[in-house]
């Protein structure tokens, strides 16, 4: 595995777009100040990201305001596999407590499964989704 993203789920979003933009002067890498997610450049191989925190509460079908998980969805460690299906399979069978199963996100242009450290923190692997051929 490895890590690609330190994902920083926001609650406003617009402010630490300007900070992480305008203050700490990161270079954007995608999205802009309306898009509810941003890459920025930290000169390393890891990119730090915000995402709108409800967009992934949404996305995980939780509540991101929900009591019994104070630490859920404040923070996302990203990482990139080759094989998300494999890696999730030996990440259950090794104790790992998986949230949401492997699948496509289409509109983020992955594929991924989700799941919490015991401490609550979110993890994500994935992997690009190929490109389908042209026919």
């Amino acid at each position: 595995m490895r890590c690609t993203n330190i994902r920083l789920l926001v609650n406003d979003y617009e402010a630490c777009f300007h900070f992480y933009s305008e203050i700490l002067k990161l270079p954007l890498l995608r999205g802009d100040e309306n898009s509810r997610y941003a890459e920025f450049d930290v000169d390393s191989g890891t990119r730090l990201a915000i995402n709108q925190r409800e967009v992934m509460a949404e996305a995980l079908e939780t509540d991101a305001a929900d009591p019994k998980l104070p630490h859920q969805d404040r923070l996302a460690v990203i990482f990139e596999v080759d094989d998300v299906d494999t890696t999730a399979a030996k990440l259950v069978a090794d104790g790992a407590r998986q949230v949401m199963e492997p699948r496509d996100w289409t509109a983020w242009g992955i594929r991924a499964a989700h799941f919490r450290d015991p401490d609550g923190y979110l993890l994500e692997i994935n992997c690009p989704l190929l490109p389908v051929a042209a026919v």
